[in-house]
């Protein structure tokens, strides 16, 4: 998945958080951090962050890519990937 805002990762994180049948304070609990900061980062709060932010796409087995794409993603297979470059907001 190519993720190019703040809101796609949140929705993101909530997709993965849903796949494991956890809820919002299942997955805080596992990241140490409160439920309310699980729940602003679902709904895209562009300045939650970025090492918790790290720590939950960890949390839930989500890799991110920075740099040069790997072979698979430029071959247009980028299921789970985020692109960094994407989501820096000017």
């Amino acid at each position: 998945m190519m993720v190019n805002s703040a809101s796609e990762l949140g929705a993101l994180i909530r997709s993965e958080r849903k796949k494991r049948d956890w809820s919002q304070k299942d997955l805080a609990s596992r990241v140490g951090v409160s439920s309310v900061w699980i729940s602003q980062v679902e709904r895209g709060k562009p300045t939650a962050h970025f090492g918790l932010i790290l720590r939950t796409l960890k949390t839930l087995s989500v890799s991110l890519w920075a740099g040069d794409l790997p072979t698979k993603v430029a071959s247009g297979d980028d299921a789970g990937v985020i692109y960094l470059d994407t989501l820096v907001q000017p």
